[in-house]
């Protein structure tokens, strides 16, 4: 970003004859692969009737996972699912919150990001286990965890994000929705309720997202990465936003005629300003009015 502000007018996605502003998954491309091959996996085991087979040799479990080295199945499990709705919730949830991740650790340090999440909530998973004869190794399969961490960055990059839940139908704040669903992970490994080890899980990787960006040197090395992907540029935006240059001044394009008063038009400013720095999906209900009516002419 200038030093100069910028008008709403300036930018070019409101400019004559622009393009629409890129979707969601825009800049993720570890998002689409991941549910590429989270269905890719799912389709094969049900068509090919692998299930089975997959589960054998992939599920995390600490009796083959870490007491026999087999040590690819903390990263194989994350690609297993149990059924159907396990598939299509987790496939829902890296969707619409893995873009938003991804644009800011940019796509190496996210890929890393998320697998380590993951790899976590296996060893989640194998600590209440482990400390409890309640439980059986009966193994763990399911994205959830690298999800979970997901959503502990998201939490702390837009807690006011507005999240509109499927079921219930409500509507959160970022924030919230993560207290909530971690409250509830914490509540049934302490009762010993269904699944517990795969809430323990899911905890394991939300506390790996905290860590991996609260810890200084442990979010250095995750920026480090994610910038020696990108050919050495200090910062890549959710979107790139260019004005023309002419003679130390900025050469402004065609205004569009707007109805919305000075005050308004400030904040339009600072609403860009915010989809550079958090992506589109970081905006209000509010927002993406005020900033629907600044584009007509």
């Amino acid at each position: 970003m200038c030093g100069t502000q910028m008008g709403y007018a300036d930018r070019d996605y409101f400019r004559e004859g622009a393009t629409r502003p890129p979707g969601r998954l825009a800049g993720a491309p570890v998002v689409k692969w991941l549910l590429f091959l989270n269905i890719g996996v799912f389709l094969v085991e049900v068509f090919l009737d692998l299930g089975v087979t997959f589960g054998k040799l992939g599920a995390f479990t600490i009796q083959e996972g870490l007491f026999g080295f087999q040590v690819w199945r903390l990263i194989t499990f994350q690609f297993l699912h149990a059924d159907l709705g396990h598939l299509l919730f987790n496939s829902i949830a890296i969707y619409f919150f893995g873009a938003f991740v991804e644009q800011q650790l940019r796509s190496r340090a996210f890929l890393l990001f998320y697998l380590l999440c993951g790899v976590s909530g296996a060893l989640g998973y194998a600590t209440l286990v482990s400390v409890s004869n309640t439980y059986l190794d009966v193994g763990v399969v399911g994205a959830s965890a690298g999800i979970f961490g997901i959503l502990a960055v998201a939490a702390m990059i837009a807690p006011d994000m507005r999240v509109q839940l499927l079921f219930p139908p409500v509507t959160l704040t970022m924030r919230r929705m993560a207290i909530l669903v971690l409250a509830y992970g914490v509540f049934v490994v302490l009762a010993g309720g269904p699944n517990a080890g795969g809430e323990a899980g899911h905890l394991g990787g939300a506390l790996a997202g905290f860590l991996l960006w609260k810890i200084p040197v442990l979010r250095g090395l995750l920026g480090h990465l994610g910038r020696s992907g990108q050919g050495g540029s200090k910062k890549r935006p959710a979107f790139q936003i260019r004005i023309a240059k002419r003679e130390k001044g900025y050469q402004k394009k065609l205004r569009p005629q707007s109805t919305i008063t000075e005050l308004e038009s400030n904040e339009v400013d600072r609403i860009l300003d915010k989809i550079n720095e958090h992506g589109l999906q970081s905006l209000t209900g509010e927002e993406r009015e005020l900033l629907a009516r600044a584009g007509k002419k």
